[in-house]
């Protein structure tokens, strides 16, 4: 039986620098707004845990640390708050899983529903299916923010297909089970090999002031991946707590009883923002591309880095007493 090739319309593209920084919950929120679940960014971050994480590779600050899929994997977190089933697909270069994958995903789109994609463009980035036909798949993703592709199957590491919609927990459980996430998150040391929370913190201060762990101006890819990490890791931690700070502030007016303990919250998350972002703005962090001899990230850049960490390390602890208190009062 043959299949009209199907192109969902109505699709934001996906971009880096307008606040949705963290690909897989910007591939989500697409897919949950094309399922008829329109939900803000940030209040998916808040809901997956994603908002109230750090996670940084023991070897080094690999970039894929702040992926959602990796160390403690939030991406069913997400899934159950918000009442989708996904089913992951891991291709592997094997064609037998490419072409059910790819079966699955059109099946998905004949409903409607867009899936998400990691690599799809060969690159380290999630994306979201928009299209496609039993023999090829469209996408839109972070690297191709303008134009639709088609899907580089071969390079596509795996799929998050949506396979069904229930009915998402009454909203005292899911604010509830976002905070004791969020108390996790920052008070775990570990999650597989990665560092997270308040031991991330300590791991990348040590590693930034130590002049062992790298120099960072070599020219080879291993110090191009941590160059490339450091700053990649440093981008997601400061939209994770903008986006922490977004969803307290919503939460004060939507819970009254709890609007003290949110408003401090939302200054503590804003604040860890404004105490990181000269760092980027200033580009005293900076990525791969951008370091050379003529212009080098110094010692003296890093230490000035650890020291912001430390004083938001400092913040984190504040917000964790918080979150505790307001775990008790939901």
């Amino acid at each position: 039986m043959l299949h009209a090739p199907i192109r969902l319309s109505g699709i934001p593209p996906l971009k880096f620098g307008i606040g949705e920084d963290n690909t897989f919950v910007g591939a989500a929120q697409r897919m949950l707004t094309a399922m008829g679940r329109p939900i803000p960014y940030f209040h998916l971050m808040g809901l997956s845990g994603a908002a109230f994480r750090i996670q940084i590779h023991c070897n080094g600050w690999r970039i894929n640390s702040p992926d959602l899929m990796c160390g403690y994997d939030l991406t069913y977190s997400l899934a159950s708050a918000v009442g989708v089933q996904l089913e992951r697909i891991w291709l592997c270069c094997n064609q037998h899983k490419i072409e059910y994958a790819r079966q699955r995903a059109f099946e998905a789109l004949q409903r409607g529903w867009p899936s998400i994609g990691l690599g799809m463009d060969g690159k380290s980035h999630h994306g979201i299916i928009i299209g496609g036909s039993p023999d090829s798949l469209i996408a839109l993703d972070y690297s191709f923010p303008s134009a639709s592709h088609e899907v580089l199957e071969k390079l596509v590491w795996c799929y998050h297909v949506p396979v069904a919609l229930f009915d998402p927990p009454p909203r005292h459980l899911q604010l509830r089970t976002a905070f004791q996430l969020a108390l996790t998150l920052m008070s775990q040391p570990r999650a597989n090999s990665f560092h997270l929370g308040l031991d991330a913190y300590d791991y990348w201060r040590a590693t930034l002031t130590n002049p062992d762990h790298h120099n960072a101006q070599r020219d080879d890819w291993r110090t191009r991946e941590r160059n490339d990490g450091n700053y990649w890791i440093l981008v997601s931690l400061i939209d994770a707590r903008r986006s922490a700070a977004a969803f307290c502030h919503a939460l004060a007016d939507e819970i009254p009883h709890c609007r003290s303990p949110l408003l401090h919250l939302h200054h503590l998350y804003s604040t860890m923002v404004d105490t990181l972002e000269p760092l980027l703005s200033r580009q005293t962090v900076r990525p791969a591309r951008l370091i050379s001899p003529a212009w080098p990230w110094t010692m003296h850049d890093r230490r000035k880095q650890a020291l912001l960490l430390e004083h938001v390390q400092g913040y984190e602890r504040r917000a964790l007493a918080l979150i505790e208190s307001l775990i008790t009062a939901l």
